[in-house]
């Protein structure tokens, strides 16, 4: 049997039970039935009990946006809960965040539906990974389809401008809760399609299911998966998962986190680019250092190569001087020979000279001028 050598802290290991809890979409949007007991509402407005049956108690929790529109529960109740699994750390043990609440006697109830549609959008292959497209690193427009009136549109809107001013933001008003929800959202989508939008944005602020059942609608899960822009939801809080989520080529917990995640953040990109000029500037000081280095061995190479030419012209004209010396005219002359000069020039041929001719004969002692009178072959 293999042993794993690596050895986790307990937090360590914990986060990663969490985290593998959190990536289980079939734990995202569970519903459970059984029987409320330890229950416990707190002065916060959070609701923490158990729901248990014959064999097994799940410990649960549910804050108070929840709560509020919750039916008040009492120990002992046969309940159904709609919610999400997830791990607490501090203590260590896995528990529903419960975002709904029905009686044991409510049958074919919205999360019913939800969990229907759910299955069978998953089975069409709707959410499938291989479906996602990537969202632009840098935007040039984004569509917001979200309310005009709505506090999330706000947090979108100052989150772009602070992360990345220069992207053109294009609000869609959109109704996102109500009878006229699900066509205000399909509407909106086709209207972003046609804008020349590198991301879409569908958002909206938390609420119960009912508040929220727009996005759970068939209609809208299938426009969504129609856009031919990426879309990113941020829809709700944290905890809530609707089947737009799952549909979107990304989901965001929040619309503040859907704005964080369409942007990139320009300070980030001031501190890379910042880098690469530095890089550059280093790889060029150490090109230039480096050509300086072969330019000034060229330069010796070149100093030594001219020294030696000079000495050797040198060398070679200190040869020539010694040959001239022995070629000095007046000892040539003492041994005999004689010089003949036409027109001021030696004459080393007869062919040079004429019948007619002026020419001076140069003798040791003394010059001789005559005119040639006729010339005669050797």
């Amino acid at each position: 049997m293999s042993i794993n050598p690596q050895i986790y802290s307990v937090s360590e290991i914990t986060a990663y039970i969490k985290h593998f809890f959190e990536r289980d979409t079939r734990l995202q949007a569970v519903q459970i039935k059984g029987e409320v007991s330890n229950l416990k509402y707190h002065s916060s407005g959070h609701v923490y009990f158990s729901i248990k049956d014959a064999g097994a108690q799940l410990s649960c929790v549910m804050f108070r946006t929840y709560a509020q529109a919750a039916p008040r529960m009492q120990e002992g109740d046969k309940v159904v809960l709609f919610g999400s699994m997830t791990v607490y750390p501090p203590r260590g043990n896995y528990q529903l965040m419960v975002r709904a609440v029905k009686k044991e006697t409510g049958k074919g109830d919205l999360y019913q539906q939800f969990l229907a549609l759910k299955e069978k959008l998953s089975k069409e292959g709707l959410f499938d990974p291989k479906h996602k497209r990537a969202i632009p690193a840098f935007p040039s427009r984004i569509s917001v389809l979200t309310s005009p009136s709505s506090a999330a549109i706000k947090d979108i809107i100052r989150t772009i401008k602070r992360r990345y001013d220069l992207v053109e933001l294009l609000i869609i008003p959109t109704i996102v809760q109500g009878a006229e929800g699900t066509k205000s959202i399909i509407h909106s989508l086709q209207l972003a399609s046609e804008t020349g939008a590198d991301t879409i944005i569908l958002g909206r602020g938390g609420g119960s299911i009912e508040d929220l059942w727009n996005f759970n609608e068939e209609a809208v899960a299938r426009a969504i998966a129609a856009s031919p822009i990426p879309i990113i939801t941020g829809i709700g809080h944290e905890t809530d998962f609707t089947i737009a989520d799952f549909v979107a080529d990304v989901r965001a917990s929040t619309p503040t986190a859907a704005a964080e995640r369409s942007v990139p953040d320009k300070h980030t990109i001031i501190q890379a680019l910042n880098e690469y000029e530095n890089q550059l500037r280093r790889g060029l000081q150490y090109f230039i250092d480096f050509k300086r280095q072969v330019l000034d061995d060229y330069n010796y190479r070149l100093e030594q190569a001219v020294l030696k030419s000079i000495r050797d012209k040198r060398h070679d004209l200190a040869l020539l001087a010694t040959r001239l010396k022995g070629m000095n005219i007046k000892d040539r002359l003492k041994e005999g020979y004689t010089l003949v000069l036409k027109n001021g020039k030696i004459q080393q041929n007869s062919s040079e000279i004429k019948v007619g001719d002026e020419i001076e004969a140069i003798f040791t002692d003394g010059r001789l001028a005559a005119k040639v009178e006729s010339i005669r072959d050797l």
